[in-house]
């Protein structure tokens, strides 16, 4: 009852006719297609953009490098020229014998150099000189260096950046450690603030050891004015981190300081990248630039929420497309599908008609499409359906004709096998004894040929097949045929095609036979590597000349007949393909270089019962 209902309610929406699934299939493709070509474009637009803004981003980290170069190279040069002015001159002369009431009264003279230098170049912030012996002096155009002697020896003197500008003088050493009230403590509040420091260790003209070190410090927020002047606040923040990862200048001054997340790369050619990253409850991506004067990095924090506009522009077009598209695939596969099925229709009634065994039924409507082939192919099959039931007669009567006739040549071997061991008996009576063994052999010979119908054998047993064929060779020649056989005990219960090594072996024995010498001595060996079975016969003849092993390769690889020198080649192709046919072209058979004799090399999965 419950199923006659579904049945019926299936009927009545119709989603039984192929009309309907196809419809309905055509849309779930059409939308699946939609969706994914729809996403692919939002993340090209997406990645478009953001690449677009990074190539911006970085010619822009190159002006502000170039900025920055520029301006640490200035100070560099003006740090030379405050070295060559007499006061100072004078001040470091001999600084190390003066005594510290002479150093201090030199403080008024460095003073007003200092003024002067930085009156002209409004960027510096205060210069300092130190001595190792005598403390520091300087200051800026309101202050002066308040720190004794003693404080000096316990800030400066035992400091890293004082021990670098030692060590790499008279390199200009990047310092962005101290602070304004490292030099003056009275410097507090909103009167303190970030340096960077340029030091270098310096001398008098004519001295000839370094005695004093020089020092140019820059306000933190002069050297960020130079990169966060135009910076929109809604484009993210833009700041500078050393080597370690300290933050040396921000937008921002409260992140001055402070640990960035971002871990400078170890590559030195780490020149320009981005990652992305979570700052302050959002998500960012961070792009870097290696500053190549201080060796420091330039990041910059992009909210990834300023693409958003321009990627909502493209969700907004991409949804627009996605609706309209759907609509118009709906009608035209409506209408379209609706001609497409009638003939179906048509045609699925006509097989109801054969099926209740009206045979010879045909469609009269064929369109001209492959749904009319179809329909020609049915009326074809209807009206040839009797012909078919003769002709299905008249195969069951042959079968059993064949079966009777297969029965009959069952005989035959019997008839051979009694007539062979007739003819033995008769040899033992005469006691004609290479008689006896010749027929034996060939008895064990022909067994295997109709006793198994399995194509595959041991190497055991073929092995023991070609001993009889040696027997029966070497009774043919006088015993004039040396064998030598070499297999691993491994080797032998691998599984090969039937009768593989008797063509070899009398290809080996026609080659060898060119020899102006008779006697001919041929190997057999076998062995098991990296899960292949290596069969190899090699022989004594005059062998192959490179150009001959080449071609004889060739046409093997392509299945033709090689011709070898000892016959036709029909035996080696013949093997060569059953090789093929059961384990697939990349086993088979093939001529080796040899300098004396032949070699044929067989190659077959090690296969094992």
């Amino acid at each position: 009852m419950e199923r006659a209902e579904e049945e019926s309610m299936r009927r009545r929406f119709g989603f039984h006719q192929l009309r309907t699934q196809l419809i309905v299939y055509i849309m779930i493709i059409s939308l699946a297609v939609l969706a994914g070509a729809s996403y692919f474009i939002f993340s090209f637009m997406q990645n478009m953009i953001k690449d677009q803004n990074e190539r911006l981003l970085f010619q822009q980290f190159q002006q502000l490098d170039h900025n920055i170069s520029s301006l640490f190279s200035e100070i560099g040069r003006l740090s030379l020229m405050f070295l060559r002015d007499d006061h100072i001159q004078r001040l470091l002369y001999r600084i190390s014998e003066k005594t510290e009431v002479e150093f201090l009264e030199s403080k008024n003279d460095v003073q007003k150099v200092i003024d002067d230098f930085i009156v002209n170049y409004s960027y510096v912030d205060s210069i300092y000189i130190t001595a190792d012996n005598l403390g520091a002096v300087g200051g800026s155009t309101d202050r002066t260096l308040v720190y004794s002697k003693e404080e000096w020896e316990q800030s400066f003197f035992t400091s890293e950046p004082f021990r670098r500008t030692l060590e790499r003088y008279p390199e200009l050493i990047i310092y962005s450690g101290f602070k304004k009230s490292f030099f003056n403590p009275y410097l507090t509040g909103n009167y303190d603030g970030h340096l960077v420091s340029l030091m270098r260790g310096t001398k008098a003209i004519y001295d000839p050891n370094t005695s004093a070190t020089l020092i140019f410090n820059i306000d933190e927020r002069y050297l960020a004015s130079v990169y966060a002047t135009a910076l929109n606040k809604e484009e993210g923040d833009m700041y500078i981190v050393d080597e370690t990862g300290r933050v040396v200048s921000a937008s921002g001054p409260e992140r001055v300081g402070s640990r960035s997340s971002f871990v400078p790369p170890q590559e030195e050619e780490a020149v320009y990248g981005s990652y992305y990253d979570r700052s302050a409850d959002r998500n960012v991506q961070i792009v870097y630039y290696r500053l190549h004067e201080a060796g420091w990095y330039l990041l910059k924090e992009i909210p990834l929420s300023q693409y958003s506009d321009q990627i909502y522009a493209v969700q907004r077009m991409l949804v627009a497309v996605f609706l309209l598209s759907v609509l118009v695939i709906f009608i035209v596969s409506y209408f379209w599908l609706r001609k497409i099925i009638k003939p179906l229709h048509l045609l699925s009634l006509k097989l109801k008609d054969m099926s209740r065994g009206e045979l010879g039924v045909t469609v009269e409507h064929i369109p001209n499409n492959e749904l009319g082939t179809v329909i020609r192919r049915f009326n074809e099959m209807s009206l040839s359906m009797v012909d078919l039931v003769d002709k299905n007669n008249e195969i069951q009567e042959k079968k059993r004709e064949l079966e009777i006739e297969a029965l009959q040549y069952q005989i035959n071997p019997h008839f051979l096998y009694n007539t062979l061991n007739m003819v033995r008996w008769m040899a033992v009576i005469v006691k004609a004894d290479n008689i006896v063994q010749t027929i034996v052999a060939l008895g064990n010979i022909l067994r295997p040929v109709f006793s198994s119908k399995d194509p595959m054998c041991s190497l055991r047993d073929e092995l023991s097949y070609l001993e009889n064929y040696i027997k029966i060779i070497n009774m043919r020649f006088n015993n004039g045929i040396r064998f030598e056989i070499d297999v691993g005990e491994d080797a032998l219960d691998c599984r090969v095609p039937r009768f593989i090594l008797q063509p070899l072996v009398e290809n080996s024995i026609a080659s060898g036979r060119r020899k102006e010498a008779f006697d001919i001595h041929i190997g057999i060996h076998a062995a098991v590597h990296e899960g292949q079975l290596r069969l190899s016969v090699t022989d004594t003849g005059q062998g192959l000349q490179p150009e001959r092993l080449e071609e004889l390769n060739r046409k093997l690889q392509l299945g033709e007949a090689p011709e070898s020198t000892g016959g036709s080649g029909v035996g080696l192709n013949n093997v060569n393909k059953r090789i093929h046919l059961y384990f697939g072209p990349g086993y088979g058979i093939r001529f080796a270089p040899k300098e004396t004799g032949a070699e044929v090399e067989v190659t077959l999965p090690a296969v094992r019962e």
